[in-house]
């Protein structure tokens, strides 16, 4: 914990340096939510098809869930979201011809319910 999850279109794999961004939130997040930074987990997955609305066949997108134990203000998640988003489109391009959305969402896990477990 914290966890952030990446799901980005597979146009996308040559234009997102995702391990540029994993390593600069890793570094920018722990201050913003008083974290450690080996706290930080991410992971990413290829989205091979998606679907935007109807015209919008132009966008290849990001999209970024942060899950942080409760106890954060709503301007903390707000800073992170901000600030996540940011890192994000520094580090993705919207291949020629298309547009890049990049959407973060903050979510809060309960202090009581989760539980890990490191070797």
């Amino acid at each position: 914990m914290p966890f952030v999850d990446v799901e980005y279109s597979e146009r996308l794999t040559g234009t997102f340096d995702r391990q540029a961004f994993a390593r600069e939130v890793h570094a920018a997040a722990p201050a913003i939510v008083d974290a450690p930074a080996e706290a930080f987990k991410s992971r990413f997955r290829r989205i091979e098809e998606s679907y935007f609305g109807e015209g919008e066949d132009d966008i290849d997108a990001v999209f970024i869930q942060l899950s942080i134990l409760t106890g954060r203000t709503r301007q903390t998640r707000e800073r992170l979201a901000e600030a996540v988003r940011d890192i994000a489109r520094k580090h993705a391009t919207a291949p020629e011809g298309r547009r890049l959305h990049v959407l973060v969402e903050v979510r809060e896990m309960e202090r009581e319910s989760y539980r890990s477990h490191k070797d």
